[in-house]
């Protein structure tokens, strides 16, 4: 894996969450302290059914997927790519354990924030607060575009809206996981990937 400057890395998730909440240098030092960059391997687990997840990972390179296994086979639930913030939202803010697994597909980079220590810090910061709420917003928001995927649209529209929302998955992730998060079999997607093309 490319060596990657941990100022870029750092700054990356600054813009990240720069991009909804507003905060101040101080604010920013606050949170920067309490950050660590993982180099995370293909096949690698950040989070482990059964296990309670303690962390959010911004990726800074790479890509991953949500997965649960339902009698022996792998159901994908989410692809995430470059630019975007991960978790299982539910472990992490119940303390319970995961339902799911988080995959790295790739040899990935992620910056991780764990939750105990982003609230040992609430008390020094109440804008840090806002900007702890507005990160976890911001995943609840980009979770619920992709359930509304699954709700209104039929297999051919998933296929559209992902072709259209984020077309870096479809170049980068096998056909198998595509599939399975479209909720279809991969000679389904085959099909339907061979009609929108001609």
């Amino acid at each position: 894996m490319k060596p990657a400057d941990p100022v870029d890395i750092f700054d990356a998730f600054k813009k990240h969450i720069g991009s909804f909440s507003s905060f101040k240098e101080e604010t920013w030092s606050l949170i920067e302290s309490i950050l660590s960059i993982t180099e995370i391997r293909k096949g690698s687990f950040i989070v482990e059914e059964g296990k309670v997840c303690r962390h959010i990972d911004f990726i800074y390179r790479g890509a991953f997927r949500a997965f649960s296994n339902k009698d022996g086979e792998d159901i994908t639930t989410g692809l995430y790519l470059e630019g975007i913030c991960l978790t299982n939202m539910k472990s992490l803010t119940t303390n319970t354990p995961s339902l799911i697994y988080l995959q790295a597909l790739e040899d990935s980079i992620t910056v991780r924030l764990q939750k105990e220590r982003l609230i040992g810090l609430y008390e020094k910061s109440a804008e840090l607060q806002s900007v702890g709420r507005a990160i976890l917003e911001g995943m609840i928001v980009e979770e619920n575009e992709w359930k509304e995927m699954y709700t209104l649209y039929d297999p051919e529209e998933r296929y559209k809206y992902l072709l259209h929302k984020s077309p870096a998955l479809l170049q980068r992730i096998s056909l198998q996981h595509v599939a399975s998060f479209l909720g279809i079999r991969r000679e389904t997607l085959s099909r339907i990937r061979s009609r929108i093309s001609h």
